[in-house]
């Protein structure tokens, strides 16, 4: 896994200007939504959807939210819109556009801002939203990528809205983004230490976890299928810290109480494979691993049952219960643990 492009193309050799109008011309300036967009002051928006404006920003930095060794510049692009798209998502919202702004240094290539959007080509049209703007800045040391996304939400779900008696859902599986994390640190030691030139190790068994670590996908299926089910969670949220920390924040904001049960987290099979290859608890990396971005949501009992029915791919983990129970695990050995 290679981020050495074929050619280097200094970026002051395209200019500001130039590289605007690169990005411009990929994209394109109008569209659905959007009056005017890359190539003026400031995007023109048509807000004539309706709905209540959702607005999101995140910002990642080189060394610290992602790391260049080992990831190639088009996922980075796809990565950093999936994980600003999932917070609308989380509002039971509609992603409708972008606006990047990136800090870059002169290690970076036009080739590699390339690759970059390519993947950010992809993640918009896989939630269907658009790039309207952005800027581009210096930096001396590190790069860093800020991202605002603006969506809107007919009915939108909050973190405060889960109720006694509610069942706990969660999409997906859990701890196969920080396990792939982890194979990725292991793999980058051993880069170092053999003092090879290219990082291009055989991440083949691993091709799950490091998957979901360097391309996850927000859930935007599960928004589409409470929509067609008429179904509005009590409350949401993407897990993008871990599971403890998301539920410990919605449990908080609700004023309650649950009880999540160890046996129902559901795990990947190679996510307990890798984790076993690396010798750790597999409940270090479900209950506080981070960036799966899968979504955390509370509904009414009654409607679990009709959800499932158009919309398999979520595991109910507990139930809601008032605040002074406090938060719990049931572990499979039949202990009670408390959460924290």
């Amino acid at each position: 896994m290679s981020n050495t492009a074929a050619s280097f193309t200094p970026i002051e050799k395209l200019g500001r200007k130039g590289l605007i109008e690169k990005i411009a011309a990929e994209f394109g300036r109008h569209g659905e939504g959007l009056v005017f967009g890359i190539g003026d002051d400031a995007a023109v928006l048509d807000t004539k959807s309706g709905g209540h404006p959702l607005i999101s920003s995140e910002i990642y930095s080189e060394g610290v939210d992602f790391d260049l060794t080992y990831t190639p510049w088009n996922h980075l692009g796809f990565k950093v819109i999936s994980m600003a798209v999932s917070d609308i998502f989380a509002m039971n919202g509609k992603p409708e556009f972008i606006f990047l702004n990136l800090s870059l240094t002169n290690k970076i290539s036009v080739e590699m801002l390339t690759l970059f959007y390519q993947g950010v080509a992809h993640a918009c049209s896989t939630y269907n939203v658009r790039l309207a703007g952005g800027d581009f800045g210096a930096s001396h040391h590190t790069c860093s990528v800020a991202v605002t996304v603006y969506g809107t939400a007919g009915v939108p779900v909050y973190r405060s809205g889960a109720r006694p008696g509610d069942a706990i859902c969660v999409t997906g599986d859990l701890g196969a983004a920080s396990c792939g994390l982890m194979i990725l640190l292991r793999e980058k030691r051993h880069f170092e230490t053999a003092e090879q030139t290219v990082f291009e190790p055989d991440l083949s068994p691993f091709e799950y976890v490091v998957r979901k670590q360097l391309v996850p996908e927000a859930r935007f299926d599960c928004i589409e299928s409470f929509r067609a089910s008429e179904i509005v969670p009590s409350s949401m949220s993407d897990i993008s810290k871990s599971l403890v920390s998301t539920l410990l924040e919605m449990m908080d904001s609700s004023k309650c109480g649950c009880k999540i049960f160890e046996a129902a987290l559901p795990v990947h099979p190679e996510t307990r494979n890798t984790a076993d290859e690396l010798e750790k608890d597999i409940d270090t990396f479900v209950l506080y691993g981070g960036e799966d971005f899968e979504l955390l949501f509370t509904l009414p009992e009654s409607q679990v049952k009709t959800f499932a029915d158009r919309f398999r791919d979520f595991v109910v983990i507990g139930k809601v219960e008032p605040k002074e129970h406090g938060i719990k695990m049931l572990t499979a050995e039949g202990h009670l643990m408390t959460l924290s």
